[in-house]
C-alpha cells in the first residue's frame, strides 16, 4: 500500500502541516509536559499497524515501549525502595510487579486520555484498539519513553510520580492478586524461607451445596483462615486473609 492510497494518507500528511503536531503539542501540555521534541512524541503514539498502514519503513512505537519499559522499572524501583526501604526485597519485588502490569498501566493510560490521541490502522480501530489493554499499556510505556529522551530521567520521574503516586499508594495497598496462594507462598518464602500448608478444618451442608472451611498455616502455626463453596476456593481465601494478617494489605 502505498501511502497517497492509504486510507490514513490525509492525517498523515495533515501531520506534516501542523494538525497533528497541534494535536499532540496541546494534549502534551495538559499533561504538564511543555515538548521539545514533538517527533518523539509522535513516534510514541504511532501503532506499529498505523506505521505499516502508511507504509512508513519504522515499527512504530516499539523501540520506545522497549525503552519506556525500563525507564518505568527503574522509576518504580528507585520510588519503593526511598519509601519503602525497610521492606524486604521479596515484598518489593511483589509490589513492583503489581505496579508495572499491563492492567495497571492500561489504567493509567485512560487516566491521562492516551487512548484518544494513539495513531491506529483503520483495521485496528474497527476492532476497538482504543479499547484494548495491551495496546493502552505499551503505548504508555512508549510516551514515557519519549519523555525521558525529550527531557531526561529526572523529569520523567518527577512527572510520573507527581501524577501517579497516589495511584501507586493504592496499588500498594490495595493489589489485585489474581491467586492469593502463589502471591502469598512467594512472599513467605522471600521472607521466612517457608512453605505455606493448608488444611480443610470442616465442610457443611447438602452435597450440592456444601461450604468448605481451610486454614493456612507455617509450621503448625495458623496464619488465615478462609471458606468458600470448594476445597480450593476456601484455601484461595484463607491465604486472602493471611496476607492482610501478615502484611497489612487492603485486599
Amino acid at each position: 500500500m502505498s501511502i497517497q492510497n492509504s486510507p490514513k494518507s490525509t492525517l498523515f500528511y495533515n501531520m506534516e502541516e501542523g494538525i497533528l503536531r497541534n494535536r499532540v503539542r496541546k494534549w502534551l501540555k495538559t499533561l504538564g509536559i511543555d515538548a521539545g521534541d514533538l517527533k518523539i512524541y509522535i513516534q510514541s503514539l504511532t501503532h506499529r499497524s498505523f506505521a505499516r498502514e502508511i507504509n512508513v519503513e519504522s515499527r512504530g512505537n516499539e523501540q520506545l515501549e522497549f525503552l519506556g519499559d525500563s525507564v518505568l522499572s527503574f522509576i518504580i524501583t528507585s520510588y519503593l525502595f526511598k519509601k519503602y526501604g525497610n521492606y524486604t526485597e521479596g515484598k518489593l519485588a511483589k509490589i513492583r510487579a503489581i505496579l508495572v502490569n499491563k492492567k495497571t498501566l492500561s489504567k493509567l493510560a485512560l487516566d491521562i486520555g492516551l487512548d484518544k490521541q494513539i495513531l491506529l490502522s483503520e483495521n485496528e480501530e474497527n476492532c476497538q484498539g482504543r479499547e484494548k489493554s495491551s495496546i493502552l499499556a505499551d503505548s504508555f510505556e512508549a510516551l514515557l519513553g519519549s519523555i525521558y529522551i525529550d527531557k531526561g530521567i529526572k523529569f520523567t520521574s518527577e512527572w510520573l510520580i507527581n501524577k501517579f503516586e497516589h495511584k501507586i499508594e493504592e496499588r500498594i495497598y490495595r493489589p489485585e492478586i489474581l491467586d492469593y496462594k502463589t502471591y502469598l507462598q512467594e512472599a513467605v518464602q522471600s521472607d521466612y524461607f517457608k512453605l505455606v500448608t493448608y488444611d480443610l478444618v470442616k465442610s457443611e451442608g447438602p452435597d450440592h451445596n456444601k461450604l468448605f472451611y481451610s486454614v493456612s498455616k507455617i509450621d503448625d502455626k495458623i496464619i488465615g483462615k478462609g471458606k468458600g463453596k470448594s476445597k480450593k476456593k476456601s484455601e484461595q481465601a484463607a491465604a486472602k486473609n493471611a496476607l492482610r494478617n501478615i502484611y497489612n494489605l487492603k485486599i
